[in-house]
């Protein structure tokens, strides 16, 4: 069951990022707010296995809720073409995330989604944090 939801909400929000017009809204606000963090640096670039051990175990304020990335059940992906290769892995500078929640007494809850972006080494921005709806 937990799969079967985990692919509906990566295919759903793969879905969001094809096609369309090249004069869409932007993912991220360009309205300050308490959370936004400086933008990422041009040229920082993570494979998904840096972006992983990075994310693993960080807890998120999402819609007035904390919820704790782990590695087993968040799926992210790389934003457009890799920007380099490091090591022979490709490395992008923007991914988008999604992790399941799973409150008490529920078998799944709804699901965090948000932008990930290095800015520096070890250091990054989550932005366009949100829950969603099914």
């Amino acid at each position: 069951m937990c799969v079967l939801v985990l692919m509906v909400a990566l295919l759903a929000l793969g879905a969001s990022g094809c096609g369309g017009s090249p004069h869409r809204a932007p993912l991220v606000s360009r309205t300050p707010t308490p959370e936004a963090a400086p933008p990422a640096h041009a040229g920082v670039a993570w494979t998904y296995d840096a972006l992983m051990r990075r994310l693993h175990g960080r807890r998120l304020r999402v819609g007035g809720r904390t919820v704790r990335v782990d590695r087993d059940t968040v799926a992210c992906g790389g934003v457009g073409r890799p920007a380099r290769r490091i090591d022979g892995a490709p490395a992008w500078t923007r991914f988008r995330c999604v992790q399941p929640t799973f409150p008490p007494g529920a078998v799944a809850g709804p699901d965090a989604i948000f932008i990930v972006e290095p800015t520096g080494p070890h250091e990054l921005a989550i932005r366009a944090r949100r829950l969603t709806r099914y």
